[in-house]
């Protein structure tokens, strides 16, 4: 379970990212972050279905970060932190040095599309990065048999084309959860 230091860290976050939010900050420049609500919810999931190869491919500064390192505390697991933006990952270092979760994240300065070739299999995703690269991210992960893909913003950005892709995808079943700001959750069926 989370601990109530790591509530109030995603809380301090997503407060952050609203004040970002707020003074009209150029895209580039904000911090990307899950809300709070779907964080509770990706790490429930993660430690409900016993998640032990966690991935997120968007890792800003941390908040989902905490979320499944948490989780990976409790199943005994690693997840791997994909960001692309070397200020953020930075944060997020310290921020899981400072709560003792970075003994449980391998973190990863890159494009996601020149590492993933060589990542997994996973049992559990998230993906929280570009909107335009979902699909093309989403198709070079290595998944195990019952692993869960998360994807967020399906609900407050057009990604229609993602959700109709995995939805297309035999060996695989997805639906759409109305929390923050959409989650599409995609199980695979086959190895």
């Amino acid at each position: 379970m989370l601990r109530e230091v790591e509530r109030e860290a995603m809380a301090a976050l997503w407060a952050r990212k609203l004040e970002q939010d707020a003074l009209g900050l150029p895209q580039a420049l904000r911090h990307r972050n899950l809300e709070p609500v779907a964080a509770e919810f990706i790490h429930s999931l993660a430690l409900g279905c016993g998640a032990r190869r966690l991935l997120e491919i968007g890792g800003s500064s941390g908040l989902s970060t905490i979320a499944l390192a948490a989780a990976a505390r409790e199943t005994s697991g690693r997840l791997c932190s994909i960001e692309i933006v070397a200020a953020r990952q930075e944060e997020s270092r310290k921020r899981m040095a400072a709560l003792g979760l970075a003994h449980q994240v391998d973190f990863v300065l890159a494009d996601a599309a020149e590492c993933l070739p060589g990542l997994g299999p996973f049992d559990f995703v998230l993906i929280d990065c570009e909107k335009a690269d979902y699909v093309r991210f989403f198709d070079m992960l290595r998944l195990l048999a019952g692993a869960l893909v998360v994807a967020d913003n399906i609900l407050s950005h057009d990604l229609r084309a993602y959700v109709s892709h995995v939805r297309s995808l035999p060996g695989l079943e997805s639906l759409t959860l109305p929390i923050g700001k959409g989650l599409e959750l995609s199980r695979v069926l086959t190895g």
